[in-house]
């Protein structure tokens, strides 16, 4: 049994590069380890002074965007496992097993869309960005029929679009600028398999910032290019260490990102920018970068709890499986114009903060306080 399972592990990490699969980064939130201000998690919080990036510069100084590192628990403390012996190694088979069928039915499906969309735009008939919509539609669906045929994990989203859409009033959706938490490796998983019911039937078109050493891998590459996500390069230094960007991919990841927006797309962010070793003891390093985007784009912010993933696969270990329950919290648009970058750090702290360290959202009122 014990052989099975390095075998089966082996074979896995052949296939997907499981050491590389950490999902999309802030490529806004620059950091330079030499002078990183720190902030704490909204848990055990206290002010310092952060410098924002109020518009889109090429000529930016990519040591001004640094925030908040913030006081990191020593205990990684993984809390009771919900499930018994067995049925957690079931669960863990099964996500093997999913990301595995996922990883071979990607290239199968995609690849008569690539023959398509070339034709089509070589013929004058489909433009490039309705291609990269269309490639990250098919592997969205990919993704969601796989993961109902192989349901590891229970999956629960509570999301103001899809119940506008059950009563009949899902209006046209706004341009948007997405942002969540990141507590696992199975993140992007569960966002590609779940996009319909996070962001609605009706959505639009997403372009998501990406660290762009996944393109190690050529499933992710393949995903990755085809649906025109922006890549920005990184040290790949492990999770719960300070960001270190080059800054010679800067400049190109700004104009691709005026362009996806003067497209029409929305833009995902997580503002953390890497993996989150310790989520029960609050963010890490939380940076500003969403709101000189909503500003300089005159958009919403719209945030997203992330919660359990970790209990599956956490991000500085292995599929230590001790739950099945991830939970997916849409909340309202942010109404509330923040005035800077720290106002902006401070809400989602507070609110995806809270969310991701306990899957237990704040009351209306505090919601209101913070949004509204």
């Amino acid at each position: 049994m014990r052989n099975t399972k390095q075998i089966a592990f082996l074979i896995l990490s052949a296939l997907i590069n499981v050491d590389k699969l950490v999902p999309h980064v802030d490529a806004f939130s620059v950091a330079a380890s030499s002078n990183a201000t720190k902030k704490p998690s909204f848990l055990h919080r206290h002010r310092h002074r952060h410098v924002a990036v109020s518009h889109f510069s090429e000529d930016f100084d990519l040591t001004q965007n640094a925030y908040s590192t913030p006081e990191q628990s020593l205990l990684k403390t993984q809390g009771s496992s919900t499930l018994s012996p067995i049925q957690a190694i079931l669960t863990k088979y099964a996500m093997i097993s999913y990301i595995s069928h996922l990883c071979i039915a990607l290239p199968m499906v995609l690849f008569p869309t690539f023959l398509k969309n070339k034709v089509m735009m070589t013929l004058g008939l489909q433009t490039k960005s309705a291609s990269e919509h269309e490639a990250l539609q098919v592997s969205q669906k990919c993704a969601s029929t796989l993961l109902k045929l192989i349901p590891f994990v229970n999956v629960q989203i509570s999301s103001p679009h899809n119940v506008n859409e059950q009563e009949g009033e899902e209006a046209d959706p706004v341009p948007t600028i997405w942002v969540s938490n990141h507590v696992s490796n199975l993140d992007t998983f569960i966002f590609l398999s779940s996009d319909e019911q996070i962001r609605g039937k009706n959505r639009r078109p997403i372009k998501t910032i990406y660290w762009k050493g996944l393109d190690s891998n050529p499933i992710c590459k393949l995903v990755f290019s085809m649906a025109g996500f922006i890549p920005i390069d990184m040290t790949a230094n492990g999770s719960g260490n300070p960001n270190e960007y080059n800054k010679a991919s800067f400049k190109q990841m700004l104009r691709e990102t005026k362009l996806a927006i003067s497209e029409g797309f929305d833009i995902f962010i997580l503002p953390e920018g890497q993996l989150n070793p310790t989520p029960e003891a609050g963010l890490q390093p939380v940076f500003g970068s969403p709101f000189a985007i909503a500003k300089s784009s005159k958009r919403p912010i719209q945030m997203i709890g992330l919660y359990g993933c970790h209990h599956l696969w956490r991000a500085d270990q292995d599929m230590n499986v001790v739950g099945r329950d991830v939970k997916v919290k849409v909340f309202p648009p942010c109404k509330k114009e923040f005035e800077s970058a720290e106002e902006f750090i401070d809400a989602f702290c507070a609110v995806v903060g809270t969310f991701g360290a306990s899957g237990q959202e704040l009351s209306s009122e505090e919601l209101d306080r913070w949004l509204a």
